[in-house]
C-alpha cells in the first residue's frame, strides 16, 4: 500500500512539473500590435492565414504605422465561424472605415498564431 502511494505521488509530481513547464512556454495576452492603422481587411479562404484557410472563415488584417506595413491573422478560434470572431471582424471593419488606431494581443510578440483580442482607440486627431 505504501509503495502504491509513493508511486502515485511521484507520478502526480511529474505531471505537475510537466504541465507547468508547458504553460511557461505558452504566453497569454502579449501585445503584438500597438495603435496601428488598418489598411485592409481580408476574409475568406486565405491560405496565408496563420491558422490556415479554416474552410473559408479566415480573417487577415493589413496595417501600417510609422511607414511600416504588416499583416496579421485572427486566431483560428476567433475567425468568422466562431462567436468572438464575428465581433472582432465588425470592430476591424469599423476601425478601417473610420481610420481609428487599433491594438491587438496574441500569444507572442509576432502574432504568429494570430490575434485573439482587439482594441479600438479614439482617434488622436479629431
Amino acid at each position: 500500500m505504501k509503495l502504491k502511494f509513493v508511486t502515485l505521488a511521484a507520478l502526480s509530481a511529474s505531471a505537475i512539473i510537466f504541465s507547468t513547464s508547458t504553460l511557461a512556454a505558452y504566453k497569454f495576452d502579449v501585445k503584438c500590435l500597438d495603435e496601428v492603422t488598418l489598411t485592409d481587411v481580408h476574409a475568406g479562404y486565405i491560405l496565408s492565414a496563420s491558422g490556415g484557410p479554416d474552410i473559408g472563415n479566415a480573417v487577415v488584417i493589413s496595417w501600417e504605422k510609422n511607414y511600416e506595413n504588416g499583416k496579421t491573422s485572427f486566431h483560428v478560434l476567433k475567425n468568422l465561424n466562431d462567436y468572438p470572431g464575428k465581433g472582432m471582424f465588425d470592430m476591424a471593419l469599423m476601425a478601417l472605415d473610420r481610420g481609428l488606431p487599433i491594438s491587438a494581443w496574441g500569444n507572442d510578440a509576432q502574432c504568429s498564431t494570430g490575434i485573439h483580442q482587439l482594441k479600438i482607440t479614439r482617434s488622436r486627431y479629431p
